[in-house]
């Protein structure tokens, strides 16, 4: 054989088998690149990233929210009954807070974007960043999970009268482990008020619970880990964010999510869940846009279209006869004591002060919408149906508006209250009665504006 002819075939061997080796390569570079792709920033095995549509996302979470929801009325009529009473809380409410945070979320983009938020108090403050649609309806989908009864509640130090310790700002005080973790204690169904105090964070913990289904519906693990703080911090005693633009609170806020991950992971082993704080800690773009979208989360759960005969949490209808109201009473007790309120289809009466006061205030408030004024601000407007009926019922309604938008505390708002109905007496006195909340409102809530329409 011609030694030179093996020779140049040896060589023709060797460069196609280095060509078929290196489109092999090629291939499975590509391929790694695609994987990569797909799954970048997801850290866990279900974590997706491909979009999907508002509306599929918005039909998933109703499916993964909704049975939570369904527990409510059985569980309102458990031990002695207070939560039949209860303001609706079930999906319904969800439901509409949902469209309440977007368009408040929306509103606060608008303001930043005229410059009428994003205020720097400078070091250890927080600037409201812009809002996520996706976010805020899915946050505002989940945010009273929690009132279905299942989870924790923070462990109280009590002290020789049975009642929790305060510190110097008011705020209850909680038992710690030696660890430095809070102290928690499963809630038991039939005690409704601890269910009630505790569900922003039981609300969060169920995103947590839910986090491969929520992964499954198209969300990434940190979207995830936002949602539970916004659902965790709609509640400002429950979480601690006192003050949406302090570090601090927020701070205080994850370390109690921390403190719940650790309870529950105490009590199923088999089945432990996971929170990443740091994403938030370390990025200051991220807090802002969690503190910005925990506002709209409030101003949307606080924006309560009413209407007579309105449910209960219990799923009952709740008569106001409305004109057996001391609407001249001058003070809540004055106004409701012996006016005739009941519930469901037998008309149980409904004899709690402050039973009647929620619902003879929140009924006649009939509409809600954030929008952001000519200058800029964000102005939050409340639709009084008649302002001459519970005045003082209705006003601790308006106040729960403001105290929402006060816990923005290095920003300015501007309540606007109109009426439908505002027929005064001759000796105005229901002109006199608003006027002398307003006044009260500019002491407790010095940021936020109120306004009627005689101004």
């Amino acid at each position: 054989m011609n030694s030179g002819n093996a020779e140049g075939t040896d060589k023709k061997k060797i460069v196609i088998l280095a060509s078929v080796a290196a489109v092999i390569l090629i291939i499975a570079i590509v391929t790694i690149c695609i994987v990569v792709t797909k799954n970048s920033g997801a850290k866990s095995s279900g974590a997706v990233t491909e979009a999907v549509s508002e509306d599929t996302l918005r039909e998933s979470v109703t499916a993964i929210v909704k049975p939570y929801y369904d527990k409510m009325p059985a569980v309102s009529l458990m031990g002695n009954g207070m939560g039949r009473y209860f303001t609706d809380h079930k999906f319904g409410h969800a439901d509409m807070v949902a469209d309440k945070s977007i368009e408040a979320g929306e509103a606060i983009n608008e303001a930043l974007d005229k410059g009428g938020l994003g205020k720097n108090a400078g070091e250890g403050r927080v600037v409201f960043g812009k809002t996520t649609g996706k976010t805020l309806m899915v946050a505002g989908l989940c945010h009273d999970m929690g009132m279905c009864g299942e989870g924790y509640s923070l462990t109280e130090i009590l002290g020789d009268d049975g009642k929790a310790l305060r510190d110097e700002n008011g705020n209850k005080m909680y038992e710690k482990t030696d660890a430095g973790l809070y102290k928690m204690h499963q809630i038991e169904l039939d005690n409704f008020p601890e269910i009630r105090t505790s569900h922003s964070m039981n609300s969060a913990l169920i995103v947590l619970m839910n986090r491969k289904a929520f992964n499954e519906a198209g969300l990434t693990d940190e979207e995830i880990d936002k949602i539970s703080l916004e659902c965790f911090a709609h509640s400002k005693s429950n979480s601690g964010v006192t003050d949406l633009n302090s570090v601090s609170s927020w701070t205080e806020c994850f370390d109690r999510m921390d403190s719940l991950v650790a309870a529950y992971n105490a009590d199923h082993t088999d089945a432990p869940i996971s929170f990443d704080r740091t994403p938030f800690e370390k990025d200051p773009a991220k807090l802002s846009t969690l503190a910005a979208e925990t506002l709209a989360l409030r101003v949307g759960d606080v924006s309560r279209d009413s209407a007579p005969e309105a449910e209960a949490h219990s799923g009952e209808a709740v008569y106001v006869e409305r004109d057996t109201i001391n609407d001249r009473g001058g003070s809540i007790p004055d106004e409701v004591e012996g006016m005739t309120m009941t519930i469901g289809p037998n008309h149980d009466p409904v004899d709690g002060e402050k039973d009647r006061q929620v619902h003879s205030g929140e009924q006649n408030i009939t509409d809600n919408h954030t929008i952001v004024n000519e200058d800029g601000i964000l102005t939050h407007i409340i639709t009084v149906n008649d302002g001459c009926s519970a005045p003082k019922c209705t006003q601790q309604a308006i106040d729960d508006h403001l105290g929402e938008f006060y816990s923005a505390r290095d920003e300015e708002f501007i309540v606007k209250v109109e009426f439908t109905h505002f027929n005064d007496d001759e000796d105005g006195f229901f002109h006199d009665s608003y006027e002398e909340f307003r006044m009260q409102a500019s002491q407790d809530y010095p940021s936020v504006t109120l306004l009627y329409p005689w101004d």
